[in-house]
């Protein structure tokens, strides 16, 4: 069949510190491409690789280019990138989440043709069997595309498919490039992967609830099982990093997983699923960390701004369950939500710390809302006073690790905070962690009090953790380099 010779080109860029996580989505685009015939070509590259991408374009000559891109992450990357392709005759089309959430926007520029809005499998095929076929896109669901015209045309979405019938062809990528160590080195070899998608719950700042809305769908546990024992088996990997955004809503069907892969592994969950036999479960499927969000300390934030449908009450029960059972609990926060105030977010921080108290074996992880565009927040962050770019590439300003992150809907002074909040916390839980009493004492007096003036130590245990003070070793070199950080602490606070 003439299709079958089409080729297509998947791009997508991570930034230069992103370790060991496979391109998951253009391996089941590509799976879905191959299936039908076609040629894939998955290009996954670092943000300072960009500029190899073109030479490889223009080797490989695809028929069409897909790139997939999330709201506020390299997005101007993506636009120039996409411009030059352009520029030289490509067709280019956008996937994945900031495409489906704002495919008019990302229509209007001349230099994409075509967005696919939510899963792209089934579309990217039938687009591909229509390249060129203007009068077929009307019938392709969940595509967007430019009528002859000009005018833009946004299809009905698609009902969800089966992720059985994607199931990824891992011969697709050198898999030995993106097995890394993880959890303290402790696995030299562990490998990500996916074995659902979306989340049913309500959560008002995810993207879940525009992108997935809100349905959850998976893999069954007897054919992932099928899928993956043989990659395992032939790369020797000694781990499993579940990266689905709510990897146990089906725990029975989670744990056969587990059980089938006998492998530890690492997963995402909500805290009110945590009870004693969840925990013992865990145990002994060999979990050794689980990520959860906890999101805010307060209340009022937790029900009526995120709609949660949990309490802090819920997640000290699950960090108190799980404190002495050999497992990491790692938590997702998010600082600077539409109407939060300075007070709230202390509240927030001071949860951290009793938390800590409670079980020091937690880790966290702490970002700025990020308005996504559909969200019951992106909403209220306008009534606020947040205005959307109107350019593309303005979205890349929206990135909520940066040390300068501005927000227009939060009305109190955040600057220090946001220097400096995520540093903080990573620091103390690692003090805890390590029980070093003088470290815990500074960083918890910074916390309790957000005191963030002059902070010298701040920067030198942040510039020395990975070297010394949280490794465990008993030299001579971490001894001077303890007593040189409290002779530091000393003179600073007789200043």
């Amino acid at each position: 069949m003439e299709h079958q010779n089409k080729k297509v080109a998947l791009i997508a860029l991570r930034s230069d510190d992103t370790k060991g996580i496979s391109p998951l989505g253009q391996m089941y685009l590509a799976t879905a491409l191959k299936k039908n015939g076609f040629i894939p070509k998955i290009i996954y590259k670092k943000e300072s690789e960009v500029w190899q991408i073109e030479a490889e374009i223009e080797e490989f000559k695809p028929d069409l280019i897909g790139m997939s891109v999330f709201t506020g992450y390299l997005n101007k990357q993506y636009v120039d990138l996409s411009r030059a392709l352009k520029s030289r005759g490509y067709l280019i089309a956008w996937g994945n989440a900031h495409a489906s959430l704002l495919p008019r926007q990302v229509l209007k520029e001349k230099f994409i043709d075509f967005v696919i809005i939510g899963e792209g499998e089934e579309t990217l095929v039938e687009l591909v069997k229509n390249l060129g076929n203007v009068e077929n896109y009307k019938n392709i669901a969940s595509l967007g595309y430019k009528e002859k015209n000009g005018e833009i045309a946004i299809n009905q979405r698609r009902t969800f498919g089966d992720m059985d019938e994607f199931l990824i062809d891992w011969s697709l990528i050198n898999v030995e490039d993106y097995i890394v160590p993880y959890f303290s080195d402790r696995y030299k070899r562990t490998l990500a992967v996916v074995s659902s998608r979306g989340c049913p719950f309500n959560c008002q700042f995810c993207y879940n609830l525009v992108f997935n809305n809100r349905r959850w769908r998976a893999h069954s546990a007897e054919k992932l099982i099928a899928n993956l024992k043989p990659v395992i088996e032939k790369h020797k990997i000694e781990a499993i990093r579940f990266l689905d955004d709510n990897f146990f809503v089906n725990k029975e069907r989670a744990f056969a997983i587990a059980r089938g892969l006998d492998l530890p592994y690492f997963a995402d969950a909500r805290v009110e699923y945590v009870d004693e036999k969840f925990v013992a479960d865990l145990k002994e499927t060999k979990c050794k960390e689980i990520m959860f969000g906890f999101e805010s300390g307060s209340e009022r934030i937790l029900t009526e701004v995120v709609k949660k449908g949990t309490t802090t009450k819920d997640t000290i029960k699950a960090v108190t369950l799980l404190n002495n059972s050999g497992i990491m609990a790692s938590g997702s926060i998010v600082f600077g939500l539409p109407t939060e105030t300075e007070d709230e977010y202390k509240e927030t921080m001071k949860l951290i710390i009793k938390l800590l108290e409670i079980n020091n074996n937690l880790a966290f992880t702490c970002g700025w809302f990020l308005p996504y565009p559909g969200t019951g927040l992106y909403e209220k962050a306008k009534e606020l006073g947040f205005k959307p770019p109107e350019k593309l590439e303005d979205w890349d300003q929206f990135d909520r690790w940066r040390n300068d992150y501005k927000m227009e809907w939060v009305d109190w002074d955040y600057t220090k905070a946001v220097k400096y909040s995520r540093q903080v916390v990573h620091l103390l839980a690692l003090a805890y962690k390590r029980n070093i009493p003088i470290l815990k004492t500074i960083l918890k007096k910074r916390v309790e009090h957000l005191n963030y003036s002059w902070p010298i130590d701040i920067y030198l245990f942040a510039r020395l953790r990975n070297i010394y003070l949280f490794t465990g070793q008993k030299n001579f070199m971490t001894r001077l380099i303890k007593r040189v950080i409290v002779y530091i602490i000393k003179l600073r606070q007789k200043a």
